[in-house]
């Protein structure tokens, strides 16, 4: 039996496929006790942004970002919601160090939310962990 040669063109595009399933597969793998404490301790969250937009990490922590500048500012959720929304970045910061992915994510999403808000950046000043502070400091220069 005589194969055809393979299409370059078409096995880069199914070999590029391939590895980009596998490198989110990956990723939800390396956030996954991430996903399940924030599953767990924002269970009203977790279920609308899930909803919204599906199995994309990259979406939920931006929103959780957003969530977490918005609870903050409000000052109508009770402080120990916030410390366990720290919890999550530190627990993401710590997946970071080893996943630059993740890193990414962290940085371009949450982390960014803090930023432009001074009431929000002064409180993770005193709640984020060391490496996640460096981070943050990074987005501010």
């Amino acid at each position: 039996m005589v194969r055809a040669p393979c299409n370059p063109r078409r096995c880069e595009t199914e070999t590029m496929k391939k590895s980009k399933a596998s490198a989110d597969s990956a990723l939800g793998n390396r956030l996954q006790p991430v996903n399940q404490y924030l599953e767990k301790n924002f269970p009203e969250f977790f279920a609308e942004a899930r909803f919204h937009c599906g199995n994309d990490d990259f979406f939920l922590y931006s929103r959780f970002g957003q969530y977490l500048v918005r609870s903050i500012e409000s000052d109508r959720v009770p402080r120990h919601k916030i410390n366990r929304a720290f919890t999550v970045l530190n627990k993401m910061a710590r997946v970071s160090a080893r996943d630059p992915a993740v890193r990414r994510m962290l940085v371009t999403g949450p982390l960014e939310a803090l930023v432009d808000r001074p009431a929000a950046c002064a409180l993770a000043r005193k709640r984020l962990s060391g490496l996640a502070q460096g981070y943050l400091e990074s987005l501010r220069e």
